[in-house]
């Protein structure tokens, strides 16, 4: 669940990028370079599939800040079935510019819009007791017989700029998964 959920963020955030020759700024590498090294994010994830619960708790913290690329380390703990289960570290580097997508010109890409948006605006959310002003977005994919309509919030002035999700997905896979940012620290 803890893939599908980066898959997700992922697509998300950068859509789908093979087979392309031209390159745009990267809005991930862009929003943690702001940040100082050691800054971290703690992120809650709770899901339901096939009547089985499930949640994550995954901590990204900045290990470097470079000219052309970050590197985050993300840890995550997982309950499901009254068992938990921790993941080794797993460093990342998360390049200054990523390759644009086949297809797709720079401006379809400007404003962090994803893909399949069918509504926009902003709302400010309380995380750790901090007021964060987001921008939020509702949007549906659908892909291979299964149908994702989600909300997702994010923030330039949070790491990793996610501050909260709720997703359903419908067809072969029926799912429900909540993301939200408990926490986030700066040394």
């Amino acid at each position: 669940m803890r893939n599908q959920m980066f898959t997700v963020t992922v697509l998300v955030l950068t859509a789908s990028f093979a087979n392309a020759q031209d390159t745009v700024a990267n809005p991930e590498f862009t929003n943690w370079s702001k940040f100082p090294k050691g800054t971290s994010v703690v992120m809650k994830i709770s899901s339901t599939a096939a009547g089985m619960t499930s949640e994550t708790s995954m901590t990204t913290t900045l290990l470097e800040v470079g000219a052309d690329k970050v590197v985050v380390e993300t840890a995550t703990a997982i309950k499901a079935n009254g068992m938990e289960f921790k993941t080794p570290a797993m460093k990342r580097d998360v390049a200054k510019s990523i390759p644009l997508p086949k297809g797709t010109k720079k401006e379809d890409l400007a404003g962090g819009k994803p893909p399949g948006t069918l509504e926009e605006g902003t709302e400010t959310l309380k995380v750790g007791g901090v007021e964060v002003k987001t921008k939020w977005y509702r949007f549906k994919l659908e892909a291979g017989g299964v149908t994702t309509e989600s909300k997702m919030w994010r923030s330039d002035d949070v790491p990793g700029m996610m501050v909260k999700m709720e997703a359903t997905t419908t067809g072969t896979v029926a799912s429900t998964t909540k993301m939200e940012l408990v926490e986030f620290k700066k040394p």
